[in-house]
């Protein structure tokens, strides 16, 4: 059984292209007519470069919840925290535990849609946010 070797590869490998996508998109402007239309925005650019970057981000992010759900299986009976039992159980609706040796791109996927659409913060929030107006409690 491979175990979890491959996804903190791709994790690396993910985060080397946000440092990739963090280069100014300005870099890339070119002058045009003899130096007189040297303005073209590079907006457009910077926006697709900061939109792939979140999503490499969301998948960064659950690689590493997906890691770190794995490894909470190892501690019991140890109980998780209110916040990171309810993410595990979040994610366990969603990915069973490893017992045997499958493709990990189907449960990347899986609790990558659980970062991107909000569900985590939403369960983890739902027990660690006091009352409306009161202070936070963790």
């Amino acid at each position: 059984m491979s175990g979890f070797m491959i996804p903190p590869y791709v994790s690396a490998a993910l985060a080397g292209e946000n440092r990739a996508l963090a280069a100014p998109a300005s870099v890339h402007t070119v002058p045009t007519c003899a130096g007189q239309e040297d303005h073209v925005s590079m907006g457009t650019t910077a926006a697709i470069q900061a939109r792939q970057a979140v999503v490499n981000a969301e998948r960064i992010v659950a690689i590493e919840l997906l890691c770190a759900a794995e490894a909470l299986e190892f501690h019991a009976p140890l109980a998780a925290g209110a916040g990171t039992g309810r993410a595990h159980a979040a994610i366990r609706e969603r990915v069973a535990p490893r017992d045997t040796d499958r493709i990990m791109a189907p449960d990347i996927d899986a609790v990558t849609t659980l970062v991107a659409d909000g569900t985590l913060s939403r369960v983890v929030a739902d027990v660690t946010t006091a009352h409306e107006g009161a202070p936070r409690v963790d």
